[in-house]
């Protein structure tokens, strides 16, 4: 009997910073081209290694990648890499919450209802 495999690819930044993973299995209809082949002998769900984890988180909770391709195999960035990484983040700006204190707070003074707080 014929074993059949899915292929695994992953995403690949300038830096080499792996951006995303999938397997032909689930996802038939994605586009490859600049994607790079990471094995033609993948089971149907995507993983990093042969018996590795199924669809593993491939970004840290800040968007910032854990993984890095470099020409012949993924490795594990290093703590210190992805902490320049999101130390290099732009800072997120007010939130809907503080934008409404704001403008709330900038009317009852424009209209002398200020409370004390």
């Amino acid at each position: 009997m014929d074993e059949f495999y899915n292929k695994h690819y992953l995403a690949v930044d300038e830096r080499g910073r792996v951006m995303d993973g999938w397997s032909d299995g689930p996802c038939p209809e994605r586009e490859t081209a600049g994607a790079v082949l990471l094995t033609d002998k993948g089971g149907y769900q995507f993983r990093l290694t042969p018996g590795g984890e199924e669809n593993p988180c491939l970004v840290s909770r800040e968007g910032v990648p854990l993984y890095a391709w470099d020409g012949e195999k993924v490795t594990a960035r290093s703590a210190e890499e992805i902490a320049a990484d999101v130390a290099a983040l732009p800072k997120p700006g007010p939130t809907a919450g503080q934008k409404l204190e704001a403008q709330v707070t900038y009317t009852a003074m424009m209209t002398d209802t200020l409370l004390g707080v």
